[in-house]
């Protein structure tokens, strides 16, 4: 499973790639060590634009009333149709989540998110173990 990992506060995010990392994700993240949007940097390209491109876009935020430029990527997957979970960042309890992707996106605490990512990766593997008959 390929994830694009966005998150509200430079850093916030670290916890949450490594875990799911862990899990046998593969992270992507929505920009460079920098700050800078990956589409934008010099001889970048964003994952959602790439031939793998992710199955799931998770942003990690607190209690920004707003989406925060580092976020701008829950956006982006938005529009390619690519679901979005957003988690809380480390000690933030739950993230307020803006009005204008409210209806979009589901809410999901860390430990829900990596049993999701989990199981579709069991689900994944078991699928492709199958022999089917032609």
């Amino acid at each position: 499973m390929r994830v694009l990992l966005t998150e509200a506060v430079f850093g916030d995010s670290d916890a949450v790639a490594k875990a799911l990392r862990e899990a046998g994700c593969r992270v992507s993240a929505c920009h460079v060590r920098s700050g800078i949007c990956r589409a934008f940097s010099p001889g970048g390209t964003c994952p959602l634009d790439e031939a793998d491109p992710p199955d799931l876009a998770v942003d990690v935020r607190s209690h920004e009333a707003e989406l925060t430029a580092r976020e701008f990527g829950v956006v982006c997957a938005l529009r390619a149709r690519v679901p979005v979970v957003v988690t809380p960042a480390p000690g933030s309890g739950e993230p307020l989540i803006p009005q204008g992707i409210r209806q979009r996106v589901a809410v999901a605490t860390r430990e829900d998110l990596l049993g999701a990512c989990q199981a579709f990766l069991r689900s994944r593997a078991a699928g492709a173990g199958r022999n089917v008959a032609t």
